[in-house]
């Protein structure tokens, strides 16, 4: 919102709060909200809620954490002439709620609402953000227990006369409900946009010829999201609720797997990143006009067998080299029984070898046959391993694969990242970076150190882990960051 200083004092008081927030966020507010609104997000500010706490003790696993808070109370009190500690602590109620009343006027159809802990308090708080520039005021009324506040009268006006001739607010309607409830309520941030405000710009956008095509996507009905601290970390979750149009009726798409290749990779991965394919998922692509011409005709055959060596289990992932610099990149894909992966990949290769001037040599690698392409100043190397077939730019990706030792299934790191990511055993699946064990391979890339001050910053974080689970009409994509 364009000039609402007081808005603008709202996010540097949750940075700085590590000591601030509010149980039960999502609810507050809502209850005032009308149910047409565009955009809902409520604002945990109670310093001595839960999730506050967990985020202070997450802070100071940082060395700089002090510092940080300090720097950003002095940018508060630069910027707006507040004091966090006298002017804004006092002022602001447990939560926070932030309302678009519509999503035109580049952005300033704006109110937040908040219960203050002292009414004096806020009061002055607004009068001293204004004075700060006059020309952007902070205004503000009184409104069913509410305070209400806009740097526009009209805003103001606008929302209560609204929520007093409202039929139904947030709170009545079964999809905030259902949202809010599937998120949980213990979270620093909570936001629930209507999926009809976001159709309609998109189909004035995409004007008369477009729509047609926007129609054959589907509709959004909302979208939903979450911000939560846990003891050793933060997570975000979003959901997207819809129903997909036309355009993919017929399109394979695969449904929750286990990840079985944790246990044939070795557990010093860096990152890890899986997802399972389907039978002729290629199938549209093949179908395209595109490669009807004579000039790709040809590819169409390439990718019906390039479908059938992904139509099972993949996973890409990188580990640190056993020695030089390079990183080892490797994807292995687990297509079934009865498809050799290597064999498909040699027919490609030999087909093309002419255009492309490929050389194909036949080895050995780990006791493997294996077949290695030589690019110059790089190679690929791939072989079949134990049914599944190995693509790698260094010959120690197949070896990693023949004799993995301890794998990733059973890192320990990996599974306590599983854990507080609550990732279930069955995903649409996932990607996982060992932050910890990447930043050394990086520098050890790039020739460089990372300065002294970044790098004991850095140290506390451990790991990320992002995972999408669907059910009807909907898919939740989560992410977690470990903080130890």
């Amino acid at each position: 919102m364009r000039g609402a200083r007081i808005l603008a004092v709202v996010p540097l008081a949750l940075a700085t709060a590590a000591c601030g927030g509010t149980q039960g966020t999502g609810s507050g507010a809502s209850d005032l909200v009308p149910a047409t609104v565009p955009l809902y997000v409520a604002l945990d500010t109670n310093p001595d809620s839960s999730q506050w706490k967990t985020i202070e003790a997450l802070a100071s696993r940082f060395p700089d954490e002090a510092k940080g808070e300090t720097d950003l109370k002095q940018s508060l009190r630069h910027d707006t002439s507040l004091d966090w500690e006298n002017d804004v602590k006092p002022a602001l109620g447990d939560e926070v709620d932030v309302v678009g009343l519509d999503l035109n006027g580049g952005g300033t159809h704006f109110v937040a609402l908040t219960q203050p802990r002292d009414d004096k308090k806020f009061d002055e708080l607004a009068k001293k953000a204004s004075a700060k520039d006059p020309s952007n005021p902070v205004l503000h009324d009184k409104f069913k227990g509410w305070e209400v506040f806009s740097d526009k009268q009209a805003n103001i006006a606008r929302f209560e006369r609204e929520s007093s001739n409202a039929s139904d607010t947030l709170t009545d309607q079964p999809a905030f409900r259902h949202a809010m409830d599937t998120l949980g309520s213990d979270s620093l941030v909570r936001a629930f946009v209507d999926g009809t405000t976001i159709m309609n710009l998109v189909n004035a956008g995409a004007g008369s010829r477009g729509r047609p095509f926007v129609k054959k996507v589907g509709t959004l009905d909302w979208i939903a999201a979450r911000v939560g601290a846990k003891d050793d970390g933060i997570g975000l979750d979003t959901i997207v609720h819809g129903t997909p149009g036309e355009l993919f009726k017929g399109t394979p798409h695969g449904g929750a797997f286990s990840a079985s290749l944790l246990k044939s990779v070795p557990q010093d991965a860096l990152a890890y990143w899986t997802f399972h394919g389907t039978k002729n998922m290629l199938a549209g692509l093949q179908n395209n006009p595109v490669l009807a011409t004579p000039q790709f005709r040809r590819f169409s055959g390439l990718l019906a067998q390039l479908g059938r060596v992904l139509q099972g289990e993949n996973a890409l992932y990188i580990r640190g080299p056993a020695s030089g610099r390079i990183p080892e990149v490797t994807f292995v894909a687990a297509p079934g029984h009865g498809v050799n992966g290597a064999a498909v990949l040699d027919r490609m290769i030999a087909r093309f070898s002419r255009q492309t001037g490929v050389h194909l040599t036949l080895g050995s690698i780990a006791g493997t046959s294996s077949r290695t392409l030589d690019f110059g100043p790089a190679s690929v190397h791939y072989a079949n391993v134990g049914g599944k077939l190995v693509l790698t730019d260094l010959p120690q990706g197949i070896r990693g694969v023949q004799h993995p030792g301890t794998t990733l299934a059973q890192n320990g790191e990996f599974q306590g990242t599983k854990q507080s990511a609550e990732m279930p055993n069955k995903t649409q699946g996932f990607l996982y970076v060992n932050i910890h064990s990447t930043i050394p391979v990086v520098e050890r890339l790039a020739h460089t150190k990372l300065p002294a001050a970044v790098s004991r910053n850095l140290k506390p974080l451990r790991s990320a882990m992002e995972y999408a689970v669907s059910r009807s009409h909907e898919i939740e994509v989560s992410a977690f960051l470990r903080i130890k």
